[in-house]
């Protein structure tokens, strides 16, 4: 009963946040998809996955709130990793994968969780997701580590875009399946577990992968959600140069020292936005006040590249 259970909220919940990730994809790839979503009714999803035509791109992750977190496996094919890097940096496809190819591709899933948070109401976290990670698994030993024994839950997206389909196909497993249990059974034995589950709403719940879905009445990319953005304070910081020094010259050190760096004087100095290299600029004095004057933002391209040493 409690996999019966775990697995109709998670058919609920993507459906109900259907149109929040049609949107999403659409911003980040810069171009329209429809998507759709079909369900397996098999509970014993091991042996869909161990029957998938590898090799695949992988991606897996953790999401919810201790202890009802749920394990996610996503596979895709090599081609639509390509795809995929390509139209966020509106660029032709690599013809092999890279390590940039990864990185890009956690940052769009990044940016999709991220537009669901703004989407819904998210007070318990179950939107928190951890150990995101994008490989390539050549066989299905690259994935079993993370597959987890027991029912589960399987989905699969379908993309399609000018003439082609893309499909996208999702496992999830309960770390703790004794934490999904359908409440219409245990109310009179287990009360105190009415607070975890809500009846009150009916999208108000805690089982499924994406939570609860109490939509803030506006979708990514309405002006009400813009506005929402606009009072969102960023930190900036301006950096003349790194370098490392040995702890004997650290401890030489005193009042007067010069620390010589490696960057020229006429080098632009690099801007960062909350920790992510942003632009670059020159140094000016504004009303007896230092500021900085852009020269340069850094491409798409460069901003997935540094995603890496960034995170």
């Amino acid at each position: 009963m409690a996999n019966n259970y775990f697995q109709g909220k998670v058919e609920q919940n993507l459906n109900d946040v259907k149109s929040v990730i049609n949107t999403a994809l659409n911003q980040i790839l810069n171009r329209e998809f429809e998507l759709s979503i079909e369900f397996s009714p098999e509970k014993e999803i091991n042996p869909l996955i161990t029957g998938e035509a590898f090799p695949k791109v992988a991606v897996t992750f953790v999401s919810g709130p201790e202890p009802k977190t749920i394990r996610h496996i996503l596979l895709v094919e090599p081609e639509f990793l390509l795809k995929f890097y390509a139209w966020m940096l509106m660029d032709e496809p690599s013809a092999e994968i890279s390590d940039d190819h990864f990185d890009g591709l956690k940052e769009g899933l990044e940016q999709v969780i991220g537009q669901l948070k703004m989407a819904v109401a998210d007070e318990k976290g179950n939107f928190n997701v951890n150990g995101l990670d994008a490989f390539s698994a050549e066989t299905f030993d690259a994935v079993n580590e993370f597959v987890l024994e027991g029912s589960g839950s399987f989905c699969t997206y379908s993309l399609a875009s000018e003439g082609e389909t893309f499909t996208i196909t999702q496992y999830m497993w309960p770390e703790h399946p004794e934490q999904f249990i359908d409440q219409s059974n245990t109310m009179e034995q287990a009360p105190a577990m009415i607070d975890d589950f809500p009846t009150e709403s009916p999208v108000d719940i805690q089982s499924a992968e994406f939570g609860n879905i109490s939509h803030s009445g506006s979708t990514p990319g309405d002006p009400q959600n813009v506005s929402m953005l606009l009072d969102v304070e960023l930190e900036i910081r301006v950096e003349i140069d790194r370098k490392k020094i040995l702890v004997s010259d650290l401890l030489k050190l005193g009042k007067g020292s010069i620390v010589e760096m490696d960057k020229s004087a006429g080098e632009p100095l690099d801007v960062y936005v909350n920790g992510r290299k942003f632009a670059e600029g020159e140094v000016v004095v504004v009303d007896d006040k230092f500021g900085i004057r852009v020269t340069q933002l850094i491409s798409p391209k460069e901003r997935v590249k540094s995603l890496g040493k960034a995170i």
